[in-house]
């Protein structure tokens, strides 16, 4: 993979310009300016080549040269449009229009543009300056060759101009010449070790620092802060991995406000700057993982990741969603499931019930045998693997247990029947902690095709509704196609996409 390379010169308090922009008082003479010519020639720019019997000089190091706006206008004002005819030129900028046909202009995200040239056959990458580009593409840097002259000017243009977050570089060169001046080479730390652990009080500010910038589902601070007040957050179900005393990498678990244990990792965040971000995402879902287990968790933590419709076609989506995957995988989660989450609203209309069934209550015990038949032949991807893994006793007390554990009432709990008072399925409407839901249902194999499941679904949006509803969710497997139609002939629409992934549950026969 190319390398991104910050050649710049510098004062000796740390400055590659005055205030203006001037650097005409940098020295360039003696051995300092023969090595240089020699070893750096492609960064002459072309009005200085000729002079400097450089015309027809291969390139030693670089082959692309990219400049911000003020660097780039340096050589503008003296009428250089194309300062390096021999390199491939890029400009970010927001403000410029394209001068010469050389010299391209980007007013693209100069990471992601960098990240996507490394991977582009090619020899170094200069990155000429100034400042502000240099800060911005800080993470991207895997060396810099600091020209540093024997000058103090006691105020200009800083090396970097960045937010305050320590990175590490390691001394592989340093040169001292008769000037005074000193080339030294430094490259990126890539060996510091990485410490893995749950978060504290204390951590607070860093962990709620943290942002996502690609295009999946992520938790902001102020719900992070909000549900930390509420414990569906907490510091021990909140993990960080740290190098050299920077957050790299964070993952959220969540919990019902009355869980003991965390329901699911809810946003896995690894900074750009890593150059295996799955393979730390591994590592921190790994080490949570183990440690619910340690603390009594009989069931690891599902991983959801919520993604916009039509992801696979977006090309940056597609990639945040692939790194996850494969964490994911490698921390043990094999079982995956795509479902969409589907949203009813008012002015999708009321669906309208044929009322061909009755809605009764029931016992537990008469809730459970609707359960266990109901998943006999399910579409249901997570019932399927649980039906082989547990068999259906165990399925049907691990759904009607799950949902005793949300946030609705057990009283809105209906079975269906026909008029006849044959069991046709359950209506099982719920809650999350932050809106209704459409919960459960389900129809008995012997009546499906019928369209009862229609029905069913009328009745639970009806509960939902009268009960003052404005908003009502629901969520089903992409595979299962029957469900998803239902859906649709009852006005809900499809607003996200999800993937999950879990632990496989162990085989009822080990």
């Amino acid at each position: 993979m190319r390398k991104l390379t910050y050649y710049v010169g510098t004062t000796l308090d740390g400055f590659i310009a005055g205030p203006d922009g001037q650097f005409d008082f940098f020295p360039f003479e003696g051995d300092l300016a023969a090595a240089l010519l020699a070893e750096y020639p492609e960064t002459i720019p072309a009005q200085a080549r000729g002079p400097l019997g450089l015309d027809g000089v291969a390139n030693q190091r670089f082959d692309t040269v990219l400049m911000g706006r003020a660097t780039y206008e340096t050589g503008l004002a003296t009428g250089v449009t194309s300062p390096y005819p021999h390199l491939k030129q890029y400009v970010f900028s927001r403000t410029l229009t394209q001068l010469d046909p050389a010299v391209e202009v980007l007013a693209t995200d100069p990471m992601a543009f960098v990240r996507d040239l490394k991977k582009q056959d090619g020899a170094g990458i200069w990155l000429c300056g100034g400042a502000n580009l240099a800060g911005q593409l800080l993470e991207e840097i895997d060396e810099l060759i600091i020209k540093r002259h024997p000058v103090v000017i006691g105020s200009g243009i800083p090396l970097f101009d960045a937010p305050f977050r320590p990175d590490g570089f390691k001394v592989t060169d340093s040169r001292v010449f008769n000037t005074g001046a000193a080339i030294t080479t430094y490259a990126k730390e890539t060996n510091i070790p990485t410490l893995l652990r749950p978060t504290t009080e204390a951590d607070l500010d860093r962990v709620t620092a943290v942002t996502v910038d690609e295009p999946v589902g992520w938790i902001p601070a102020d719900r992070y802060l909000e549900e930390l007040q509420e414990g569906m957050y907490r510091p021990e179900w909140t993990w960080i991995a740290e190098r050299d005393g920077r957050v790299v990498a964070r993952a959220l678990w969540w919990g019902q406000a009355t869980s003991e244990h965390p329901v699911a990792l809810d946003c896995l965040y690894v900074d750009p700057s890593v150059s295996d971000r799955a393979a730390l995402g591994a590592e921190l879902i790994s080490a949570g993982l183990r440690a619910f287990a340690e603390q009594g968790a009989t069931k690891p933590p599902l991983y959801n990741l919520t993604l916009p419709n039509g992801w696979r076609e977006d090309p940056a989506t597609a990639a945040a969603a692939d790194w996850r995957r494969d964490a994911a995988l490698a921390a043990g989660l094999t079982d995956v499931v795509e479902r969409l989450r589907l949203e009813w609203t008012p002015e999708a209309g009321l669906p309208a019930s044929r009322g061909r069934l009755v809605f009764t209550e029931g016992t537990d015990e008469e809730f459970l045998d609707v359960f266990r038949r109901i998943a006999v032949g399910s579409l249901d991807g997570e019932t399927r693997r649980n039906l082989v893994a547990m068999g259906a006793e165990a399925t049907a007390r691990e759904e009607m247990d799950f949902y005793l554990s949300c946030p609705g009432e057990r009283s809105w709990w209906r079975i269906a029947r026909t008029p006849d008072g044959q069991v046709a399925g359950l209506a099982l409407p719920s809650a999350t902690p932050y809106n209704r839901n459409v919960g459960y249902l389900g129809v008995v194999p012997e009546l499906r095709g019928q369209g009862y499941v229609d029905d069913v679904l009328a009745e639970i949006t009806r509960v939902q509704v009268e009960a003052g509803a404005e908003l009502i969710t629901a969520t089903t497997d992409t595979d299962n196609a029957p469900m998803a139609a239902a859906f649709a002939r009852a006005g809900y629409r499809t607003a996200q996409t999800r993937l999950i992934w879990s632990a496989p549950e162990p085989s009822s026969a080990s």
